[in-house]
């Protein structure tokens, strides 16, 4: 999989999960956030709420044995902060070069973003969800992708 190779400015992918499992929706995130990581990104995680940021905070210390990745919830953590953060409410403003969207609401200003992943899950309402994200995008001039994982 080719995550995050030649990224260039405002570009959007899709991420579509066959899998139903909804673990597996977090255990993708956390290989984008590795790969993004190894390639010094620095990323904002939107999740859908407290607790699934919770979930992928506890995942990413645990998903791969040989594998560091700093990080922190939005609001917990050092400053300055690690180069990976996590949060669920609004994104913060200094967010700026890759945003992984686990939210149902698309980014309110997607412009100020280098790099947009969505990771769609396989159930019914995350396809709808990711769908009004796509035309969003696109009516908004963005050139998305979209990948089967």
């Amino acid at each position: 999989m080719a995550i995050l190779s030649g990224a260039t400015p405002m570009e959007i992918t899709f991420y579509a999960l066959t899998d139903t499992d909804p673990g597996k929706r977090l255990t993708t995130a956390c290989r984008i956030i590795e790969k993004a990581f190894q390639q010094k990104h620095s990323i904002y995680v939107h999740a859908a709420n407290k607790a699934e940021a919770e979930q992928l905070d506890e995942l990413l210390w645990n998903f791969r044995p040989d594998s560091f990745v700093p990080h922190h919830l939005v609001g917990d953590g050092p400053t300055p902060p690690p180069p990976v953060r996590i949060g669920w409410q609004q994104i913060p403003p200094e967010a700026s070069d890759v945003l992984i969207n686990l939210h149902a609401e698309a980014p309110a200003q997607p412009q100020r973003f280098r790099r947009i992943v969505e990771i769609v899950g396989g159930d019914d309402a995350m396809r709808e969800a990711a769908r009004n994200h796509w035309r969003l995008y696109k009516q908004q001039g963005y050139a998305v992708t979209s990948h089967n994982v």
